[in-house]
């Protein structure tokens, strides 16, 4: 999360950032409780199709029926700023495989600023990158949806229980580095996979990231290892200790702004995506590349448009093509494909969806 401001002209990003931010409260947009408290939201509601009849996209699963509710989010934040240097946050969010009257605690903390020094205990957002701190909060970047080949390689755990401290230094020339170090409690997740239930139980994480800014572009860095047992309904529990590795860019060039990610396991195997997205005026035309090859084969390429109506509300229509391999298990197909019929290997989605903060 930046410490930085970004100029006038970035204003949705720099809204969709106040509205998740672990710093503190300061846009118009938010509600004043008292002089202390604040409420502030999120939403996205779309229209999205595809042609295909096997679902896509994890949490989401999009067929070729017309789906109204495969995005929907809905997140409410309440900050409340016990002294000068101490500051609570709780943030509840439904996600889009969550149903309303089941909504997930994405934040809970509790967090210390000395300024130039900052810890955080509590419920906390997965720091691997750049969008993180903003998962669900589609205002904050061009797209509709986060790139899948980095994005949904997660398992869902956008979150984790522990401490985080954060170290700021700032240079001559005004350009800033924060170092990151955290530490995960254990824990254990159920999931779903491909029709399958699993049970991933996490008993230690150790991470560190680091952001370089300077002017209004930002390089980033970020590693954890942990220790992971995951068990499904079939085959017997299997341990990872894992090393991964995740690097990422955002740089401006006028109106033209670049942003890339890998994540890279310790076989070097990676996934990535690079995107595009160029500013005129209230439309912001955007493309994207991306390629998964970690945990699945797969690519993908995006192009659409978004229209802010106000710096709290704007809209995206989009085109996104997927192509998988010949396998049981391919692309971003969320179920395996039957075996004794031809293999599909591409997919089209088209979406329009509207997001919002306050």
């Amino acid at each position: 999360m930046s410490f930085i401001s970004s100029r006038n002209k970035r204003i949705h990003l720099l809204i969709a950032i106040v509205a998740v931010s672990w710093l503190p409260a300061i846009s118009s947009a938010q509600i004043a409780l008292t002089d202390d408290l604040r409420l502030s939201g999120f939403g996205t509601f779309s229209a999205a199709k595809s042609n295909h009849s096997l679902p896509i996209l994890a949490g989401r699963n999009i067929t070729d029926d017309s789906c109204y509710d495969c995005d929907t989010t809905l997140g409410i934040q309440a900050d409340w700023q016990i002294t000068p240097k101490l500051r609570s946050t709780v943030q509840v969010v439904k996600r889009p495989e969550d149903h309303f009257s089941s909504p997930e605690l994405e934040r809970a903390l509790v967090e210390y600023n000395a300024g130039m020094f900052r810890a955080k205990v509590g419920r906390l957002r997965t720091p691997m990158f750049i969008m993180s701190e903003y998962y669900y909060v589609s205002s904050a970047y061009p797209s509709l949806r986060l790139p899948p080949e980095v994005y949904d390689n997660n398992l869902g755990l956008t979150y984790y229980e522990g401490i985080a401290a954060d170290f700021l230094h700032e240079f001559d020339n005004g350009n800033q580095i924060v170092f990151s170090p955290y530490v995960a409690i254990p824990r254990e997740e159920h999931f779903e996979q491909y029709g399958s239930s699993f049970s991933l139980d996490i008993s230690r994480a150790l991470g560190l990231s680091s952001e370089l800014f300077y002017d209004d572009n930002l390089l980033r860095i970020a590693y954890v290892n942990l220790d992971a047992t995951m068990t499904g309904q079939i085959a017997s529990p299997r341990f990872y200790n894992l090393d991964i590795y995740a690097l990422g860019i955002s740089h401006y060039f006028g109106q033209l702004h670049v942003q890339a990610e890998t994540m890279l396991a310790q076989e070097l195997s990676a996934d990535w995506y690079i995107s595009f997205d160029y500013q005129l005026g209230k439309i912001t035309p955007y493309i994207q590349y991306g390629q998964a090859r970690l945990t699945k084969d797969t690519e993908s390429y995006l192009f659409g448009f978004r229209y802010d109506w106000t710096p709290q509300l704007n809209t995206s229509i989009e085109w996104q093509r997927f192509y998988g391999r010949e396998n049981v298990i391919s692309g971003h197909f969320t179920v395996p494909q039957d075996p004794t019929k031809p293999f599909s290997t591409k997919v089209d989605l088209f979406s329009i969806g509207l997001s919002f903060t306050f």
